[in-house]
This record gives structure tokens, sequence and C-alpha cells, in this order.
């Protein structure tokens, strides 16, 4: 009777206070039969802070219910014998046989996926690192729980109490400070989810998790970052842009990470929440970066901003995805007398040089003499430009053509369309266009916000290009349209990509 009503009366004061400590938790959650363990007497208090303590295992069976009361038997023998690999992982208990480090430490990993076991587990490593004798154990109990926290966040009843035990701990203990953050990163991107490889794991075990990334950006740019277990593209990409001067998120959210697999059979961009431990597997993937939105204002105040925008608009540019005109000869020219300052060249360019500052696909349909006495005044203009203004200038001069600002793609057939050639496609976080490169003509617009469905076609023909049907407008007047293009599936994932960071919802439907 006393005991109960010490146990009634501490815990009606933890009601009170919300101090949201394990004993508090304990106290509330924990199978009240535990409360005789380990108490001599002592209040209520002193034995809801035995519970959740390490106290020395002198069986084979350290726990004989689990610490919550999950009112399963299953689950509850579950917990018994979770109980006893941590034990065994953390070196309280000798290593069966047949099993070493990484076999428990996957063990105690899918018992914490298991959502009706997850606070169990959270618990049971949170009193076994709490007052432990040998710090050498300690410290694997602590890896463990760095784990759990990157991997799978607690429930809302218990998220509080393992926040304030974190922050309690992490002044003096790294692991702690590690775990706060790694369960940080679970609540803002949705934890890890999908268990590592094992040769992650053994990294993990022998303190060699970090790896080295190379994000190659326009212009032969590489950016050496360390990738961690459970470093997410949002982070490298806030990181990346940090470096070129972007401090505006809304800039930062215009950028993306891309995925590339081989010679580009794979492209794709990466949404922000993914865990680049998950996706980058192979030696033959690598990742890039390029800027995909347009509408935040450029500002030119960090050399590697310029370099990297002018490499990329440069290379749409000679492409032919801007729609430059094969009859704006002084447009040409300007253009061209930029990329050649922008060299930093002392001598006038030559014949080649000059073809080169040329759309490819315009090369052939303009006269070259001509072009060639243009550049030459253009450039006794500009006598003086330094590389970088050169670059600059480019930038603010292409900014006048039609598609700048979008992702552009050659289109080489289209449904409700016949032309006689390929026509581009444009693509921003608004609309998706079709465009006549020879006349400029605006052939389609579509609205983002109204596509119901985009789906990866198989090629009509044998070797021919893969298509792309999207499925738009309203449930009374729905259209289709489809087309052919050989980066149809990177233009697929674009399209999610863009949906999904302009939606609240963490998945559209309409990927296929």
């Amino acid at each position: 009777d006393s005991e109960a009503t010490s146990f009634t009366a501490y815990s009606s004061l933890s009601t009170d206070s919300h101090n949201y400590t394990m004993q508090e938790f304990a106290l509330r959650y924990f199978r009240k039969s535990l409360l005789l363990l380990d108490q001599t007497g002592g209040s209520a208090k002193k034995a809801a802070v035995n519970l959740v303590q390490y106290s020395k295992v002198r069986s084979q069976a350290p726990i004989q219910e689990s610490l919550i009361d999950l009112r399963n038997d299953d689950m509850s023998k579950q917990a018994v014998a979770g109980f006893q690999v941590l034990m065994q992982f953390m070196g309280d208990q000798s290593k069966p046989r047949s099993k070493d480090e990484l076999v428990l430490l996957y063990e105690l990993l899918k018992l914490c996926r298991e959502e009706d076991l997850r606070d169990e587990m959270y618990c049971q490593v949170i009193k076994q690192v709490t007052g432990h004798p040998h710090p050498e154990h300690c410290a694997l109990g602590w890896s463990i729980l760095s784990l759990f926290t990157g991997f799978f966040a607690p429930s809302t009843t218990l998220m509080p109490y393992v926040t304030k035990f974190l922050q309690d701990s992490s002044p003096n203990q790294e692991l702690a400070q590690n775990s706060q953050e790694n369960l940080q990163r679970t609540v803002k991107y949705g934890g890890r989810q999908q268990l590592p490889p094992p040769g992650e794991m053994q990294a993990f075990l022998k303190k060699q998790a970090v790896r080295l990334f190379l994000i190659h950006l326009p212009g032969a740019v590489d950016y050496r970052t360390n990738i961690y277990t459970f470093t997410v593209a949002g982070e490298v990409l806030e990181e990346l842009c940090g470096q070129m001067g972007i401090t505006d998120p809304q800039e930062v959210q215009e950028f993306a990470l891309f995925l590339i697999k081989g010679e580009g059979e794979l492209v794709r961009p990466l949404s922000s929440h993914e865990y680049l431990n998950n996706v980058v597997t192979d030696k033959d993937m690598s990742l890039h970066s390029r800027r995909l939105g347009w509408e935040t204002p450029l500002h030119f105040d960090h050399p590697t901003y310029i370099e990297t925008h002018y490499s990329q608009v440069l290379r749409d540019y000679l492409h032919g995805k801007l729609m430059a005109s094969a009859q704006a000869d002084a447009q040409l020219a300007q253009l061209a007398a930029l990329q050649h300052l922008s060299k930093a060249s002392k001598s006038p360019p030559s014949e080649q040089e000059l073809l080169a500052y040329i759309p490819k696909p315009l090369q052939w349909q303009v006269n070259m003499a001509n072009i060639k006495n243009l550049v030459d005044q253009e450039l006794r203009q500009l006598q003086g430009h330094s590389s970088q203004t050169a670059q600059i200038s480019f930038i603010k001069a292409t900014s006048q053509l039609p598609l700048f600002g979008y992702t552009v793609y050659m289109v080489l057939r289209v449904s409700k369309i016949v032309l006689p050639g390929p026509i581009l496609l444009g693509l921003n976080h608004q609309h998706l266009v079709l465009m006549d490169s020879s006349s400029q003509k605006l052939c389609c617009s579509i609205t983002l916000k109204d596509l119901q469905r985009v789906q990866l076609l198989s090629p009509l023909e044998e070797n021919g290009p893969p298509g792309l049907e999207l499925n738009y407008g309203s449930a009374d007047k729905p259209q289709t349209i489809w087309m052919e293009l050989p980066q149809a599936q990177e233009l697929q994932y674009t399209i999610i990509f863009l949906l999904n960071s302009s939606m609240t919802s963490t998945q559209w439907p309409g990927l296929n």
C-alpha cells in the first residue's frame, strides 16, 4: 500500500511537471511489477531510477518480460530475446559461436524496424548505457542508439523522453551528440528505413563509415565532401550552395543533385530527403549538380557561382537549347565575342574557334564571314573586359532567349503535332512547353499542376527511342499527349521531382 501511494504521488507530480525524464517514462509505461525489482524499501522515485539504469546481469535471461507492457506474448518474447542480443553485442554476455558483431547488429536493427517493438528497443539501449561501469561496453551501446536514431524515430509518446535524455547526455558524450543529430535528421527527413549492406555496417563497426564523394558541377568543377551513414541529399546540396555563396533557402531549392549511372542509362534528380548511402551503391554511379529553377534573381558575387552558371548556360546555348536564331547575326556575334573574352584570350579567334562559338544546329546556316566582322567589332568595343565580366555579360545576354530558365530536351516525335524536324521541350517548375526550334513558335503548353499521370512507354520500333505519355487536364476534359525522346526516363523523373518539390505530399501518385 505504501509503495502504491508513493507511486501515485510521484506519478501525479510527473504529470504536472512534465520533466520528460526516462524515470518518468518508466513510471508511466513500464510494467508495474518491475517497480519491485532492485527495491529494498526505497521510494517509487528510486525504483524508477533503477528501472532505467544498467544493472549487472547474472543470468542467461537478463529480463523475463519486455520493459514496456506490450500486451502481446509473442512481442514480449521477442523483446526478451532482443535484450540478450543487446547484452551480447555490448560485451556484457559472451557471444554465441555462430554470431559475430555484424550478425548481432542486424538482429537489433531488424527488431527496431518493427514498429510495435521500436519503443521497447529504445528503452532497452537507454537503460543499458545509463550508469554502465565499463566505458568500452557503454560505447557499443551508444553506437547502437546512434543507429536507432538515424533509422527509426521512436513513437510520439517516447520522443520527448528520448530527446531529453540525449540533450542531457550530449555535452560530455560525442555519440550522444551524434544520436541527437541523427534523431533531428530522422524527424526532418523520415529516417533511413532501408537497412544498409554488410560492407557499410562493417565500416561503421570499425569507425570507418566516412566516404569521400565528388559532386560534379558544370564547367568541370568538382566539389569534395564527406558522406556519413545518415547524410541526405538536401544537406549536401545546402553545403554545396553555401560554397557558391548561396544562402537563401529558396534559391537552394532551385538546385538539384542528379544521380547518373554509367554512361547515362540512369539519370534522375534526388529528392532532398534521400539518404545518399541508399542510392549511390555502385562504383559506376556519380553525382552531378545543376540548377533547375531560375526564379530567384541571379547575383554574381562569388567566382564559383559565376563559373558554374556560365558553364551550364553555355552548354545549353551551344547545343541549341536556348533557341538562338540563325538570322540574328548581331546577337550571335556578341555571344561569340563574350565566349572568347571569357577565355582571357589576347589574340583574335581563329576560324575554328569562331565556328565553335556558334550553336551546333546553326553552324551551317549562318554567314561566317559576316559573323567574323561583327565579332571583331564586338571585341574592339569590349576591350578591357575581364574573363569574369564576360561570363556575367554572356549569362545576361542569353537570359533574353526564349527557353532560358528551362531544362530543355530534344523531342523526336510528338502526337498531335506534325513538324518537319525535332522540336524542343522546355520544363520548369510551372510549365512544360513544346516549341518549334526553327520558327520559335510555341506549339503546346501544359501547366504542371494539371498533370494527372506521367507514364514511361516502351519504344515503338526496334532500337527506337522510348516514349513518355502525359495525361493532363480536368476530369471533364482529360487530354493525352505522347512523345519520343532518348531521355524519356530522365524527363519523367525530373517532372516528378518538380511536382514533389512544389507539393506538400512526399510522393506524387503519377510515377509509373
